[in-house]
């Protein structure tokens, strides 16, 4: 008799022991958790449009909007309403795209083709109560093939298009379009950019939500024990059914009770198993991985934890494994960040730290509505010659358009004054003057002279003048003139001014040193008795005429 039960038990071992598992990738609920937890009373959100100055993005403002589906907030439908959280969008304009213009007259067609610039990004800004607190960027990137290759988009159109693709400077020059821009986006970024790419950006930094992704459950593959392969497959279909009922977070807590028989079942077929042994780790792995996801999909992250442990104990398939295992970290992480670990009350947080980069953004606007653009006023020469017009200034770096072409004459930034007259023949001409060739420019009130500031290399640099030319005389707007002293603001910067006193060669910031021939002004601005405001910077200005000559 012992012989047959050995044989029996041997036989019932190796039907348990012959068993592994396979897997089917079903759409699960899972519980995501905002990296950056928001302040007590932020109900409602927004999306719009902030486009800059020709920008263009592949989809309307609307669609932006409809594609926005936070959990944690409600979103305000009142246009006229102010929601807590606004999510204002800018797409690329034709400056951060390089194009080749290709033409066949012979076929009426142009063929163009397209790579984004390397900082080629659409901008996300978050404002919460009416205050820019963040900026996303989302890079995009150019298409490649399998060897990293880049592959140029090419957009091909006939000659009867080409006013909606391209504007011409002449029958030689070309630059793209708003229109061609949306269209080359259209391509690049796909039909489904808004739901699968662009708004989980926003749900991961603010949402607290249930996100519908795909696992990995497993069933119990074996020959020998009839039903135990259907029974367990059918298990995982059932639970992916079951599944689909979840759409959002508030379901899905509700809906603990109704996981827990699936839990209580797995549980059930991992106690059939020896993990200590080689064979039964292999079914037993793909069991345990399947609790782990039940216990996320609870928030029951003291079993989640225990699974990890288990699975991570098996050895078996190491690479997945210990990839779930820092998934789950920073999982757990961020569930921290929101809620209390011991009493899981929610957390808020007191206000968000403002983004450096927007004071970035902020300052190179300000910058650049500094440009003046075609403003009726007149120019003085040097010589005294007065030309009258429409003038033109730049005091922001300029933006490439076109191909890459070095200017070996060094950056003309704030270096330069255009002036659109018309000459005694009645012709439009253009004028383009030194600032050495200049004694005064006048726009209605504003009037501007060429300064010669002290500057050091960063500081030419960070305000765009860097280059061949070591010139630094540049055009600046006159604030102040006093006895001995003129103040000008340096619109290639934000809040800086510069004082020009007779006799000095090189115009200076306020400081002690460059006052120090009347020791009262100089004590007062060592003693911080002056802000760098322009009402300041005049105060100073006033002292030095009234006081100090």
């Amino acid at each position: 008799m012992k012989k047959p039960l050995l044989v029996l038990f041997l036989f019932g071992t190796m039907s348990i022991f012959g068993q592994s598992t396979k897997s089917k990738n079903i759409k699960v609920a899972i519980p995501s958790y905002a990296k950056k937890p928001v302040p007590q009373n932020v109900n409602t959100y927004m999306g719009a449009f902030a486009n800059s100055k020709n920008a263009a993005l592949p989809f309307t403002e609307e669609a932006f909007k409809n594609a926005l589906k936070f959990q944690d907030f409600t979103k305000l439908t009142d246009e006229n309403g102010t929601p807590d959280f606004l999510f204002a969008l800018n797409g690329l304009s034709i400056k951060d795209l390089n194009l080749t213009i290709s033409r066949s007259k012979a076929n009426e067609t142009y063929s163009v083709s397209i790579v984004p610039k390397a900082d080629a990004a659409i901008g996300i800004l978050t404002m919460l109560n009416g205050e820019s607190v963040h900026y996303n960027r989302i890079a995009v990137l150019p298409k490649a093939d399998s060897q990293g290759t880049i592959i140029p988009v090419v957009l091909d159109f006939t000659f009867e298009e080409e006013e909606k693709y391209l504007t011409f400077a002449n029958d030689e020059q070309a630059k793209g379009t708003p229109y061609l821009v949306e269209e080359y986006l259209r391509v690049n970024l796909g039909d489904n950019f808004l739901t699968e790419t662009l708004a989980p950006v926003l749900y991961e930094d603010y949402d607290i939500r249930a996100n519908t992704e795909f696992e990995k459950f497993y069933f119990i593959k074996d020959k020998k024990t009839e039903g135990l392969e259907d029974e367990t497959k059918a298990k995982v279909a059932d639970f992916e059914e079951m599944s689909t009922t979840f759409t959002n977070l508030e379901q899905l807590r509700a809906g603990k009770e109704q996981l827990h028989s699936y839990k209580t079942y797995w549980e059930e077929k991992l106690a059939a198993y020896d993990l200590s042994s080689k064979t039964g780790k292999k079914a037993g792995w793909g069991l345990i991985m399947n609790l782990y996801n039940v216990a996320l999909m609870q928030e029951d992250f003291e079993a989640a934890s225990k699974y990890m442990e288990m699975a991570l104990e098996t050895e078996e398939k190491k690479w997945i494994t210990r990839g779930k295992k820092n998934a789950f970290d920073k999982h757990y992480a961020s569930y921290v960040l929101n809620y209390d670990k011991d009493s899981g009350e929610r957390i808020y947080s007191e206000g968000y730290t403002v983004d450096p980069i927007l004071a970035k953004i902020a300052k190179k606007e300000a910058i650049q509505g500094n440009n003046v653009d075609k403003a009726v006023g007149y120019v003085i020469k040097d010589d005294g010659e007065k030309m009258e017009g429409k003038i033109s200034m730049r005091f922001s770096p300029q933006e490439q358009e076109g191909g890459n072409i070095m200017d070996v004459s060094g950056d003309t930034t704030a270096k330069r004054v255009t002036v659109t007259y018309v000459n005694a023949k009645g012709k439009t001409k253009n004028a383009s003057l030194k600032c050495k060739e200049v004694s005064e420019i006048v726009i209605e009130d504003r009037v501007f002279e060429p300064v010669n500031p002290k500057k050091g290399f960063i500081k030419s640099t960070e305000a765009g003048l860097s280059g061949f030319n070591l010139n630094s005389t540049i055009f600046m707007q006159r604030v102040f003139v006093g006895t001995g002293i003129k103040l000008f603001k340096d619109l290639t910067d934000t809040d800086t001014y510069y004082f020009s006193i007779d006799g000095v060669k090189k115009a200076e910031t306020a400081s002690a040193e460059f006052f120090a021939s009347c020791p009262a002004l100089a004590g007062r601005i060592e003693g911080g008795e002056f802000s760098t405001s322009e009402e300041d910077q005049i105060k100073i200005a006033k002292a030095y005429s009234n006081e100090c000559k």
